[in-house]
């Protein structure tokens, strides 16, 4: 066997017996040859192929580092901290799997009927009382996205010179619209005489999440919201409220679209509160923009699928939807002062505000220094350096079995970038 080959099989046992943990960084090549008895561009072949077995990472500047274990693969614990939607776990299938079987004995084959282009009326008609919305300017969609898609076609290019976005916000908006404005967050909504600023300029859109912030998991005060649809009455802007998690909010309070509907394009999405593969939710829009996002719908995909409607509409008359819900909310409480705890042991981590949803956003006084990162950095959501430091951590992805050794490897992280930051 070729002498890197050799070198590099005793690095991976190293790194498998736990010699070199992962996010450590391992001895340089320099100190490698002098420990081989060989020369440093035979390390440095060693080290190569490490990197291409998935075992090294190189931080220019910086050395070698193990990966973490969602990179080396083969032990299946993914620890994933950043996605946020709710793992499949939680959804009360064997309900889904009894709505689905009447659906089919009843309607046959014509359970895969198309809906018409705006949605299905019964569908419409239960959301709209669920969620207590008004149902005449209301579509059905096939998840928020699309509902943002609309708008960007609706409005049309060059939109993004013309449109205000919350600083941070959420990515999936940063890069549909090519973000160019921003008005920062404050704890309770945006500053209001850096919005003043902005809509001196000719602003057509402002995209806000009002309800449970992503990333920040912060809600509008009633009176923000108050100032930010009277404003929206006197100049020629309209506002994309787009509703994350408003089930989670710990007090509601009057929507955008219940302020100021003539001038509020409202999207709310079941993919956030069910699970990730039910790719359906609902809009509604001004009465002036109805026939346009209608028409752009039907341009787009013809109609959303009218299956998943039907279960939707069942899951809520049954109650089964409201039931789900409730059980989220204990998981959240839960889960969510499991981190409160494990974060509070690290003096160099905070979080900035009380956060309503599944996902906390924490700031650390010093950047984290991993070679991976398990989280959501903030320039995810953010262009500016206020942000760099802080990170989003998602945590109702995992089952509850994953989950528990996720926090042992969370704490286990932070340990070793605290470490770091120390040196």
């Amino acid at each position: 066997m070729p002498i890197y080959q050799t070198i590099a099989a005793e690095i991976e046992n190293r790194i498998k017996s736990g010699v070199y943990k992962p996010g450590s960084k391992i001895p340089s090549i320099r100190r490698m040859a002098e420990e081989f008895g060989c020369n440093k561009l035979t390390v440095q072949k060693a080290f190569e192929k490490l990197k291409r077995d998935g075992y090294l990472e190189n931080i220019v500047g910086s050395g070698s580092f193990v990966r973490f274990p969602e990179k080396i693969g083969g032990t299946g614990d993914i620890f994933d901290f950043k996605t946020s939607y709710l793992s499949e776990s939680f959804f009360p299938h064997d309900a889904a799997q009894l709505i689905f079987s009447e659906l089919f004995e009843k309607e046959k084959a014509h359970a895969f009927s198309a809906a018409p282009v705006a949605g299905d009326p019964g569908f419409l008609e239960t959301v709209g009382d669920f969620f207590q919305l008004p149902t005449q300017r209301m579509l059905a969609i096939s998840g928020a996205q699309q509902g943002l898609d609309l708008t960007a076609k609706v409005f049309s290019a060059p939109i993004s010179d013309a449109m205000l976005f919350e600083d941070p916000t959420y990515p999936g908006a940063l890069s549909l619209f090519k973000a160019r404005h921003f008005v920062p967050m404050a704890n309770d909504g945006p500053h209001l005489d850096r919005l003043d600023r902005k809509l001196s300029d000719p602003i057509r859109l402002f995209y806000t999440m009002p309800a449970v912030h992503n990333p920040m998991g912060i809600s509008y005060s009633l009176e923000k919201k108050q100032a930010v649809a009277e404003r929206a009455g006197r100049h020629p802007f309209y506002i994309i409220e787009d509703d994350y998690l408003s089930e989670f909010q710990d007090r509601q309070t009057p929507r955008f679209v219940d302020l100021c509907p003539e001038k509020t394009i409202y999207i709310k999405s079941f993919s956030q509160t069910t699970v990730s593969g039910i790719r359906l939710g609902f809009m509604i829009v001004p009465e002036v923009l109805y026939d346009k996002f209608l028409y752009t719908k039907y341009l787009s995909d013809i109609a959303s699928t009218g299956l998943l409607q039907k279960f939707i509409k069942t899951f809520i008359l049954n109650g089964g939807y409201a039931a789900h819900l409730d059980n989220i909310r204990k998981k959240v409480t839960e889960r969510k002062q499991r981190l409160l705890e494990l974060i509070s042991g690290f003096p160099t981590l905070s979080i900035p505000a009380t956060q309503s949803g599944y996902n906390l956003w924490v700031r650390s006084e010093s950047p984290v220094n991993l070679p991976h990162l398990p989280w959501s950095p903030g320039e995810d959501f953010s262009f500016s350096p206020e942000y760099r430091n802080c990170f989003q951590i998602s945590f109702m992805h995992m089952d509850d079995s994953t989950f528990e050794k996720g926090l042992i490897y969370l704490k286990d992280l932070l340990v070793i970038s605290n470490l770091k930051s120390e040196i």
